[in-house]
Order: structure tokens, then C-alpha cells, then sequence
């Protein structure tokens, strides 16, 4: 019993050391993107590969036919 109160004692020790971290103005820990922001940035990654894929055809077309006429 007394073994698990001390741990708990030791994590909170931890838990406000980090909070103290995170109010440094200095401090290096870097932030995370919030969830909505990597599923904005994902979606409009897929919609650009899709637009290319779809011009791709339309570039090789124009290239061919320009290299034909010289």
C-alpha cells in the first residue's frame, strides 16, 4: 500500500514538471496539427492527384502531337 501511494506521488511530481515545460516561452516541444487541419491537407493532396492523373493523358496527347508536326 505504501508502495502505491509514493508512485502516485512521483507521477504527479512528473505530470507538473511537464506542465511547468509547457509554459516556457522557449520551449522546443513542437506543436501538433489539429485533427481537422490533416484532414483538410489530405483531402486537397488527393484532389491534386486526381487533377494530375487526369491531365496526364491530356499532356501526353499535346506532347505527341507537337513532336509529330516537327
Amino acid at each position: 500500500m505504501e508502495g502505491s501511494r509514493s508512485r502516485r506521488v512521483d507521477k504527479r511530481g512528473y505530470e507538473q514538471s511537464v506542465e511547468d515545460q509547457d509554459d516556457l516561452p522557449g520551449s522546443k516541444k513542437p506543436k501538433l496539427p489539429a485533427l481537422a487541419s490533416v484532414i483538410v491537407e489530405a483531402l486537397k493532396v488527393d484532389s491534386l492527384q486526381r487533377l494530375c492523373s487526369s491531365l496526364e493523358p491530356l499532356f501526353r496527347r499535346i506532347r505527341l502531337k507537337i513532336l509529330s508536326e516537327q
